[in-house]
């Protein structure tokens, strides 16, 4: 199997602002976002389908998930943070957060985030996890 962004950037071989790591996931910015602040939880191991995870796995991603979406709630003021659960278009499962400033989720065409807008939202995301 082909490595996957993700893999790449978990291996280092692509530069990522990196905002959390464990055992089993990473979090990064989304560089292609809808909104500002949309981030990614993405496992560490290489997997294409979210079934296919074991207990741990699924369990410590869902709890990443859980505490970067608190983070993102304190850091961007949002009503809610939306998640979908990702793996087709890039075999590796991925949680892409989507944090609501509204009670209306607003998609915006997808844009490419500039390093700067990359660098703050995860130094705000970073800080609200202090």
């Amino acid at each position: 199997m082909q490595d996957s962004i993700f893999t790449k950037i978990i291996k280092r071989e692509i530069p990522a602002e990196i905002i959390y790591e464990d055992d089993y996931s990473i979090v990064i910015p989304d560089i292609m976002p809808t909104m500002k602040g949309q981030l990614i939880v993405a496992t560490k191991r290489q997997e294409g389908y979210v079934f296919n995870l074991t207990d741990e796995e699924y369990r410590a991603l869902m709890e990443t998930t859980k505490k970067i979406a608190k983070a993102l709630d304190t850091a961007f003021n949002t009503t809610r943070t939306c998640i979908v659960i990702e793996g087709f278009e890039v075999p590796h499962i991925h949680v892409r957060m989507y944090p609501c400033t509204t009670n209306e989720l607003v998609w915006e065409p997808r844009y490419k985030a500039s390093p700067e807008e990359l660098t703050e939202v995860a130094s705000a995301v970073r800080n609200a996890l202090s």
